[in-house]
């Protein structure tokens, strides 16, 4: 047999894909000729094919030293060196394939992939661009050219190069997806989103069905189901995400479950679509067995897993729940070091460690001050500074005010513990309070202050067990009823309802497993269990967006 039918046959199988029958023809042409390029080039695709690359670079380089000017030689080098993991040596080797022949759209796209790869936004562009220049319509260079400008922050041209692939290649999923990233950042949602910054709603459906047709394209488009199920993550965070975009991306979750059952984001999506159903004791089920996949520590790590896990939803969550009497034994006690001024009206009640006393409560104090109508305030400070106390009693000369401590060793606790806390065990103080005086209290956040007097908001409150506000916007229930305020009446009902949310913070806080966002997790869980039940109290809902009486800090 002839070199030139030995190569033949060897080239046969290995078209074929009997690698094994090809390589000892290869190799036998290269024992008679040590120097035979297509020989080593061919050799070094075989051993590259099958996930060689160690071994076919040798070949390859020889083959490249003795051809230095084909771009087959060199192309199949580059990319051999790329899967060899020498993006360096790889890059160098497609951009003296591109020179050599700047004819070929594909390598050129190649190298700019490449460089993209690289963090090198710039370099890439101009590859692109020179694939573009041989092909115009190679739809998935204006794709990968447009995320290039975006890191280079041209994010107009970007979305023009995006426009046009759509039109060159309507069905392409990556074209799809990536007009639906410059349709997520025309509606704004390209950045941190809160529930103050409203967004155009139909900006947001041109959003959303642009990612919803993608998936359509090619349901296992990675990269739209991020998206998607990000875009509604942060949506029903900022209380703007449209019941359609939800339960699309419920349906996506589910599906990205299947490949990933860790998944964390694609959860809470699931679980938001059965709270906003109203069944959020499925959700709380839900993201219990879900949670069993991860460990405490990485329960505690994440976000979404966070917030859920002191979520208990169903007319059975608080089972087994300790009262909050036995529970107070695992707490510092309250000492109190003034009584409220005589009578049954309400108290006004105002919970913070020393810093946010001094930032914040001082301020709220002087708001009631200057309210006037003689409102009764019961300050309680953890951990109060000797200067603290003096202005409380200086204070108490000018208002109706009582006050109480509790003294804690925080040392070990990180902010994150210490900070939940403070916001938390406010409401087991208050249950201790309203046994004691059995007068209804009027919960206020520290860094709030009065807009005027509380007469019209005390009788709006006469008949109800419980005065609650509400974020009607379907945000979560970690975020529906807002604590800010709460006001809870001496009545049966009134009473079972802040004892029970005190003993569902207070057993969380105890176990350790109390989190930001516990002390509003509480009421909606209490308030959830006890309606299902047919306990629930008489609530007079206020909305958080419109609340006169009082003027909030910050975001609610």
């Amino acid at each position: 047999m002839t070199l030139r039918d030995a190569l033949a046959a060897a080239v046969g199988h290995h078209q074929a894909g009997r690698l094994d029958a090809a390589r000892p023809l290869y190799h036998s042409i290269l024992r008679s000729q040590p120097g035979h390029p297509d020989a080593l080039h061919l050799l070094g695709v075989l051993e590259s094919q099958s996930g060689w690359p160690g071994a076919a670079l040798p070949l390859l380089r020889r083959a490249v030293a003795l051809l230095p000017g084909d771009t087959d030689f060199l192309g199949n080098l580059a990319r051999t060196l790329r899967a060899a993991g020498q993006p360096d040596a790889a890059e160098r080797a497609f951009a003296r394939t591109a020179a050599l022949d700047p004819g070929d759209a594909q390598i050129a796209f190649t190298l700019g992939a490449l460089r993209l790869e690289r963090g090198d936004a710039a370099g890439a562009a101009a590859a692109f661009a020179q694939a573009l220049a041989r092909r115009p319509d190679f739809a998935e260079a204006r794709i990968n050219r447009a995320n290039a400008l975006v890191a280079l922050g041209r994010a107009e041209d970007a979305a023009r190069l995006r426009r046009q692939a759509v039109a060159l290649a309507p069905a392409h999923p990556d074209a799809l997806h990536n007009a639906a990233v410059s349709a997520l950042a025309d509606a704004g949602l390209d950045r941190p989103l809160s529930h103050a910054r409203r967004l155009d709603p139909e900006l947001v459906d041109r959003a959303g069905h642009a990612l919803t047709h993608a998936l359509a394209a090619d349901p296992r488009h990675g990269a739209a189901a991020d998206a998607l199920i990000g875009t509604a993550l942060s949506l029903v965070q900022a209380g703007q995400a449209p019941p359609w975009l939800l339960d699309r991306a419920a349906r996506t979750a589910l599906t990205v479950l299947r490949r990933n059952p860790r998944d964390t984001r694609a959860a809470a999506v699931v679980a938001y679509r059965f709270y906003r159903q109203g069944r959020t004791d499925l959700a709380s089920r839900f993201m219990r067995r879900f949670a069993r996949r991860f460990t405490a520590a990485e329960v505690a790590a994440d976000f979404e897993l966070r917030l859920w896990s002191m979520v208990r939803a169903g007319r059975r969550a608080l089972d087994g729940l300790s009262d909050a009497d036995t529970l107070l034994v695992a707490f510092p006690p309250l000492e109190l070091l003034a009584e409220p001024p005589a009578g049954s009206g309400p108290l006004l009640a105002v919970s913070c460690d020393d810093g946010y006393y001094r930032r914040f409560a001082t301020g709220l104090l002087d708001s009631v001050e200057l309210a006037g109508g003689g409102v009764a305030v019961h300050v309680h400070v953890v951990n109060p500074s000797p200067e603290t106390l003096a202005d409380l009693a200086r204070r108490r000369e000018r208002l109706r005010l009582s006050c109480s401590r509790e003294r804690v060793d925080f040392t070990g606790w990180d902010d994150h513990r210490r900070t939940t806390y403070y916001a938390c065990v406010r409401f087991l103080r208050w249950h201790q309070l309203m046994t004691l005086w059995g007068r209804p209290l009027l919960h206020l956040d520290a860094d709030c202050t009065l807009a005027g007097g509380l007469d019209a908001l005390a009788a709006l409150l006469d008949g109800a067990d419980v005065g609650l506000l509400r974020d009607a916007r379907w945000r979560g229930p970690t975020r529906e009823i807002t604590v800010c305020f709460a006001a809870f009446q001496p009545t049966p009902r009134g009473r079972a309802f802040l004892a029970s949310t005190a003993a569902y913070i207070g057993a969380f806080l105890r176990e350790g497993r109390g989190f930001w966002m516990l002390d509003q997790a509480a009421p909606f869980a209490v308030l959830d269990a006890l309606e299902r039940r047919g306990e629930g109290p008489g609530v007079r809902w206020f909305d958080v967006l419109d609340f006169p009486w009082v003027r909030f800090i910050g975001e609610k």
